[in-house]
């Protein structure tokens, strides 16, 4: 393993996903007239570019160091936090907010994809394929 991988890699997970699945919520959204974002009730949360830089980050570490069962768990993490999501008070009482918990799930798909391709960067999977497209 290279650390010129791993920059390459994180780069690509951390960065990457932090540009493109913002875009990706916002056409999304748009393409779907869902118009703005329902309020939520007052309380403190974790900025969600904290959450997705950090989750992009562990994954792409797991899928770089090849952890079996990397995916598995990603798929579980997006489970998690769709449950969470789908479960609260607000979006049970709105119906106008179920769109945009499942827009949320789009966009932890997208996220994740990221993830798994730094993480295979990482590994040495795509180098070639990678500097090639440079």
């Amino acid at each position: 393993m290279e650390v010129t991988h791993w920059i390459a890699g994180l780069t690509i997970a951390v960065i990457g996903g932090a540009i493109i699945v913002p875009l990706f919520l916002y056409a999304l959204r748009g393409s779907m007239g869902l118009g703005s974002k329902p309020k939520k009730p007052r309380f403190e949360r974790v900025p969600p570019w904290i959450t997705g830089a950090v989750e992009r980050a562990v994954f792409a570490t797991l899928i770089g160091l090849g952890v079996p069962g990397a995916a598995t768990a990603m798929i579980g993490w997006l489970a998690i936090k769709l449950a969470t999501n789908w479960n609260r008070k607000d979006i049970e009482s709105n119906a106008k907010a179920r769109p945009f918990a499942f827009t949320a799930l789009l966009a932890g798909l997208v996220s994740m994809l990221f993830a798994a391709i730094g993480g295979a960067v990482c590994h040495g999977d795509l180098w070639a394929q990678y500097v090639a497209a440079i």
